[in-house]
């Protein structure tokens, strides 16, 4: 069987999570960056108009929300941050360890599927003026120590991808 590299691993780990989000993985070999992206949608009234920052406006009473993490290795990558709910370091050389990507997509479970119900929500009531998703590094860490407490954190590798 051969070794799988992150991507691998990444895409094996959220098929068998059956997320309830539409998600890809791109893999930036020039930039070094690991990139999962995701997609929510919403159903709106039908004279409701949304627009979002770029200008685009809602068609056929359906939002669509966008977002993306990324894996980077901060020595070779180029990223700005804010552009990412969450950018993740990495050692090109080393990987990631297993553990951690694990914690990753359950984190990202957890923060898209609040997100799907405050989208419905901004959907939905006109009060509501902005959505957003929001990464909590704080409870990120939690779920990584409690992994590491519990013997559920894998301290196995995946390499980065070859070319």
């Amino acid at each position: 069987m051969a070794k799988k590299d992150i991507i691998d691993y990444l895409e094996t780990i959220m098929e068998e999570s059956h997320l309830e989000f539409d998600w890809s993985t791109q893999w930036n070999k020039r930039q070094h960056i690991i990139e999962v992206f995701f997609t929510i949608y919403a159903e709106t009234e039908p004279d409701l108009v949304i627009q979002d920052i770029e200008g685009t406006v809602n068609k056929e009473n359906i939002i669509q929300f966008e977002d993306a993490i990324c894996f980077f290795d901060p020595t070779k990558s180029k990223i700005i941050p804010e552009n990412y709910l969450a950018a993740l370091p990495f050692d090109l050389k080393k990987g990631i360890k297993k553990g951690f990507l694990d914690a990753v997509i359950k984190m990202l479970r957890i923060v898209v599927t609040e997100g799907q119900s405050d989208l419905l929500d901004f959907a939905t009531d006109p009060e509501i003026e902005t959505f957003e998703l929001h990464w909590n590094e704080l409870n990120f860490e939690t779920t990584i120590q409690t992994a590491k407490d519990t013997n559920r954190y894998d301290m196995d590798r995946v390499e980065y991808p070859k070319f």
